[in-house]
């Protein structure tokens, strides 16, 4: 009997052990993206996880799980046990505003930060047949015909926080809205006619520019990107707006410390690569490794200046 006591106690000990960084990973590691596949979030993923094969001794595995402007693979994520085999993969004008303005009863506060793996630009886009040359001429289209001009971005999320930031610096603009997920949602909705304007990822419509059926009126970015480096950005033309996509890692809270390092080092490892560097540069992304405690920093700027956003426009909840 005593034998059997003594068998269970020890089972509950072991349960209880946390995972150490000499045993793991022992399985694949989910990376869930909370968006369609073909955006820069999706990516950036899909490369780097590829490029990790040889430094972790099991793979990273790509997730797709859209839906809630980002909320719904963030969930599982929040859900899942904190033993470092599920993984989010996002950026701050998502993780950083949806729970601002829904109803979610966690933030990015609740997860435990990674790093950061790769940036990439963001470009304000119109169709080839546009009238407009020049941001200047397409926002004061919107201005002179309220409600008309068709603005591409999905609700509550990253697109939507760019556009306000952008409405914010022009004083205030009032296109309507028409709803679309993910960087290949809005891409659609332009090149199908049912919008006029929006802002997309430059990975993921680079094609498009080079095929013609796309063109950049403006990058989004505090500096010129190194992939479009003709192409102004807003604030060179006078509009003090920017928005950079920082592609994140984040665990479940109480992930054990040992297994986040293991992940960092394998990340910056992973970055450090020439051939990792070549393959994100490819597709129009930065390699930009940060660690946990810059990594913060980042999310914590981005974050206040999104919630004074949606204050000034009644959205927090």
């Amino acid at each position: 009997m005593r034998k059997g006591i003594l068998f269970v106690m020890l089972a509950v000990l072991c349960l209880a052990v946390p995972v150490l960084a000499g045993d793991y990973p022992e399985k694949p590691i989910q990376v869930v993206v909370p968006w369609k596949p073909g955006g820069g979030s999706d990516i950036s993923a899909r490369i780097i996880g590829d490029h990790m094969k040889d430094i972790l001794p099991q793979p990273l595995v790509v997730s797709n799980i859209d839906g809630a402007a980002g909320l719904n693979g963030a969930l599982q994520v929040f859900k899942s046990r904190p033993d470092g085999y599920t993984l989010l993969w996002e950026h701050p004008g998502n993780l950083a505003v949806a729970p601002m303005v829904t109803k979610a009863s966690y933030s990015w506060k609740d997860f435990v930060p990674v790093c950061i793996a790769a940036k990439g630009d963001t470009a304000l886009i119109v169709r080839k047949d546009s009238p407009w040359k020049t941001p200047a001429e397409a926002f004061a289209a919107i201005k002179a015909e309220p409600g008309k001009i068709r603005w591409v971005l999905a609700l509550n999320a990253v697109s939507h926080f760019t556009f306000l930031t952008i409405s914010h610096a022009e004083g205030g603009l009032k296109p309507m809205f028409i709803p679309a997920t993910g960087d290949k949602g809005r891409i659609v909705s332009l090149l199908s006619n049912n919008g006029d304007i929006t802002t997309v990822g430059y990975a993921a419509v680079e094609p498009y520019v080079k095929s013609g059926d796309l063109r950049v009126l403006a990058m989004v970015n505090s500096d010129r990107s190194d992939f479009a480096p003709d192409i102004p950005t807003l604030k060179e033309l006078g509009v003090d707006a920017s928005y950079e996509f920082v592609y994140s890692v984040f665990a479940p809270k109480d992930t054990p410390k040992e297994v986040i390092a293991t992940l960092g080092a394998a990340f910056q490892k992973a970055l450090a690569d020439p051939a990792t560097q070549k393959a994100l540069k490819e597709q129009s992304i930065t390699p930009f490794f940060r660690g946990p405690e810059d990594m913060v920093k980042l999310w914590q700027k981005e974050s206040d200046l999104y919630r004074e956003l949606a204050k000034e426009n009644g959205m927090l909840k």
